[in-house]
């Protein structure tokens, strides 16, 4: 039973790790590619909040199947993803977005502070992709361990 919880985590985690990469090959740039300004500005402010949270709650799962399955790793992995989603929900977006309206005002401050808090989340979105491709390195490098 505990390998069945891990193996439908591991299918999870490769599902989040196909939708932040599509994000990231796909999406991001046909939006700049095809809408102004103005209209890449609204959709991504629409896009980013639910993209986390989907991602939120599939790292969840991750976590509440690896758990049930006794993998540790895998589990605190995805309890880390987990919570760097909510971060960058609910903390980093808010202050991108009102940096990137305070800079549209000449504010150059606010233009800087943007620029580091942006690169910040894209920094743990990248992380998070790293630290779930881990999860398969470390799973099925050392699978005949784990599996009892």
């Amino acid at each position: 039973m505990k390998v069945m919880y891990i193996e439908l985590a591991l299918l999870l985690n490769g599902l989040l790790l196909g939708i932040m990469t599509s994000f990231m090959v796909v999406t991001s740039p046909t939006v700049f590619k095809t809408l102004d300004g103005e209209n890449s500005k609204k959709f991504l402010r629409h896009i980013f909040p639910r993209l986390f949270n989907f991602c939120f709650f599939v790292s969840a799962f991750i976590f509440l199947f690896f758990a049930l399955g006794d993998f540790f790793y895998g589990a605190a992995v995805a309890l880390g993803i987990s919570i760097s989603f909510l971060v960058n929900t609910y903390i980093l977006t808010p202050y991108i977005n009102r940096m990137r309206d305070l800079s549209s005002t000449g504010n150059k401050n606010s233009e800087k502070s943007f620029k580091y808090l942006h690169l910040a989340s894209v920094l743990l979105y990248l992380l998070n992709m790293l630290l779930a491709v881990s999860v398969f390195i470390y799973y099925y490098t050392n699978a005949p361990y784990l599996i009892r």
